[in-house]
């Protein structure tokens, strides 16, 4: 009864369709024109600060969007979720400082730093030099919801490891994190960071312009 059964098994596994193993014809950046709807374009843009800040953000709320239509996962989802919206958060205030920069004529280092607080600072400056009406009680808001973000994830560590680098827990005492309201304010966040952009974006556009006419009727 024993062999029997044992043979019985085994034509079991043989009818199970195993998945496929990597092979040498395997690459991993290919693009086709057969499948040219799922081809991603590249460096097509002068700029790319703009889109590596627009991929992480959208990349998180469909990830939250799958949560939300029933595709849970979520206590697993957190953690990529939680990176990308930092990821956004912290190239977005990185490419408004080096454009407010450039738009006063401030010469000075790229900021290198991860840490999206300080990196709010500066650009809160800026944007208050940039455009004197802007809402204070908005920035404050802001500075508020950014620091409350990097207190739990200062370095852009804690959604990516379990541990800190002495072994230390990278989340402990958080229990839940509802990754809907997270998408909300994100979201209102980013109102406030687009618009900026754009503001900005106008203004070197017209800097641009009126150095070209100076320099046309210097000629």
């Amino acid at each position: 009864m024993a062999d029997e059964k044992t043979s019985v098994d085994w034509l079991s596994l043989a009818d199970i369709e195993m998945p496929p193993h990597p092979s040498k014809e395997d690459r991993l950046f290919t693009s086709t024109s057969e499948d040219w709807s799922n081809n991603a374009c590249l460096n097509y843009s002068r700029d790319g600060w703009s889109l590596y800040a627009i991929g992480y953000k959208e990349a998180a709320d469909l990830l939250v969007a799958n949560i939300e239509n029933g595709r849970r996962m979520q206590d697993t989802l957190v953690y990529p979720i939680l990176f990308l919206y930092r990821q956004y958060l912290e190239l977005a205030l990185k490419e408004l400082i080096r454009d407010a920069r450039i738009l006063q004529d401030i010469d000075e280092p790229f900021p290198k730093t991860h840490r999206i607080d300080e990196l709010w600072k500066i650009c809160q400056t800026l944007l208050q030099q940039v455009s004197s009406d802007e809402p204070i009680d908005c920035l404050t808001e802001i500075g508020r919801l950014i620091g409350e973000f990097s207190g739990v994830d200062p370095t852009s560590m804690a959604f990516r490891y379990p541990e800190d680098k002495e072994g230390n827990p990278s989340l402990a005492g958080i229990g839940n994190i509802n990754l809907r309201n997270v998408r909300e304010v994100v979201a209102k966040i980013s109102v406030i960071l687009d618009g900026a952009g754009a503001q900005i974006d106008a203004y070197l556009d017209f800097k641009a312009e009126m150095y070209r006419e100076f320099h046309s009727e210097s000629y």
